[in-house]
């Protein structure tokens, strides 16, 4: 073989290698991993799909694997909801079980989407079998977590309220919480739910409308 053939065989391997590689970048992450964002990154509409979505996620973020295909990773941006979005592989690395435990998504200023809520409210929701919340005021429940849609129950001040644990966030950064109300599953801005005085933080209930408190 000639030293010409020969270079020229190389650079074929070469390029045939990095192809390869290229096509095992995604194949880094396994479903339940557990990963972190390495910059602000776009989330994208489909796993092959080169358009990118709103949805953007800050740097040092912690998420889970829900799948893998090729170059993306579907990853769960929204624990109470069950929400999953594909990200570049390329923009991840693997998390530590430790980060995991008390880290969350965290929506880049501008991004448009939900945000995961810290573990211990979601555990304590389903072990008491459902938290309550009281209306601070004047409220409306609505269908969808957005005040374009139609009100479908109005009450006032006080009123008791089952969560059920999904929490979305709207466009404008505000977190919306479902609750069961006469049957049904609506509604409600954190602008019209009761919070302490002090933290800021949500006032939880049991059934019978007495204090209590998740975080304790």
């Amino acid at each position: 073989m000639t030293m010409k053939k020969f270079l020229s065989v190389l650079l074929v391997l070469t390029m045939v290698l990095a192809v390869a590689g290229s096509a095992m970048a995604g194949c880094n992450f396994k479903k339940n991993d557990w990963v972190k964002f390495k910059c602000d990154s776009n989330a994208y509409n489909a796993a092959k799909s080169s358009k990118k979505t709103n949805n953007v996620v800050a740097k040092d973020s912690i998420a889970q694997v829900k799948g893998v295909c090729g170059k993306y990773v579907k990853l769960r941006v929204n624990v109470a909801s069950k929400i999953d979005k594909w990200f570049k592989a390329a923009d991840l690395k693997k998390a530590s079980k430790d980060e995991a435990g008390s880290t969350k998504v965290v929506w880049a200023k501008g991004g448009k989407g939900m945000s995961t809520r810290d573990w211990s409210f979601k555990k304590y929701i389903e072990e008491f079998d459902g938290a309550y919340v009281k209306s601070s005021g004047h409220t409306n429940l609505r269908k969808t977590p957005s005040l374009n849609c139609k009100s479908q129950a109005t009450f006032e001040k006080c009123v008791l309220l089952k969560l059920t644990g999904n929490i979305a966030r709207d466009n404008r950064g505000y977190d919306w919480y479902e609750v069961c109300y006469k049957g049904k599953k609506l509604w409600l801005s954190e602008n019209n739910i009761q919070k302490s005085t002090y933290t800021y933080r949500l006032r939880f209930f049991n059934k019978d409308g007495k204090r209590i408190n998740p975080f304790a």
